[in-house]
């Protein structure tokens, strides 16, 4: 059977391996080229699509993602509420662990993410390596989020910077889950408590 590895960012990368004694194939083929563009964060201009991005805007420190943040949470991923294949996206129901910003009233939310798990992913037959990994129950992350609606379903959430605010926390230390990314918002391993002491000073002198 034929394996599929997609990386996807500003340039996506097609490496087809087959069990054969050939050499592998290897297309660099311009992300425009492959996908339908949607936006879905009028505030920082970021434009995705196919679970691919580039940000127009960028956020450079937590000041910043804080002043764009509705609310921030450390929050843990219940359950996949639904995947919209059409517009690529998905929505998860998330319980609020911790919140460092916000009026407090929500005890569970749901979470919009660009983005949707591919059947062929589901088998393993097909590897996607995205800026903006896909959540997956259990998980936690703080997360700074912009406060949104949606007619059927009611409110909803989605991350500031699409990834830029989205930090996952991996036993007690928290790393934003894109490592490529050069700001002084970008962590990798800070201990979890100091991490949220540090939100919670920030969110204090900008009340």
């Amino acid at each position: 059977m034929k394996n599929v590895k997609v990386i996807v960012g500003s340039i996506v990368t097609v490496v087809f391996l087959a069990g054969c004694s050939s050499a592998p194939r290897e297309k660099n083929v311009s992300a425009t080229e492959q996908i339908s563009i949607t936006r879905t964060d009028p505030n920082s201009q970021a434009v995705f699509g196919g679970a691919s991005g580039s940000l127009a805007y960028s956020y450079e420190s937590l000041e910043e993602l804080e002043a764009a943040s509705d609310v921030i949470a450390e929050v843990k991923i219940i359950d996949i509420h639904s995947a919209d294949v059409e517009r690529d996206s998905t929505l998860y129901n998330a319980a609020i662990i911790d919140l460092l910003k916000g009026n407090g009233e929500e005890k569970e939310i749901i979470l919009k993410q660009v983005g949707v798990e591919e059947a062929r992913e589901k088998t393993g037959d097909l590897t996607i390596q995205r800026d903006n990994p896909l959540m997956k129950p259990d998980e936690r992350y703080v997360l700074f989020l912009k406060a949104g609606q949606k007619a059927e379903i009611g409110p909803l959430y989605y991350v500031a910077g699409e990834y830029q605010g989205k930090y996952e926390i991996q036993g007690d230390q928290v790393f934003s889950v894109n490592q490529q990314e050069k700001t002084k918002a970008m962590v990798a391993g800070q201990d979890l408590i100091s991490f949220k002491e540090k939100i919670k000073r920030i969110v204090s002198e900008n009340e």
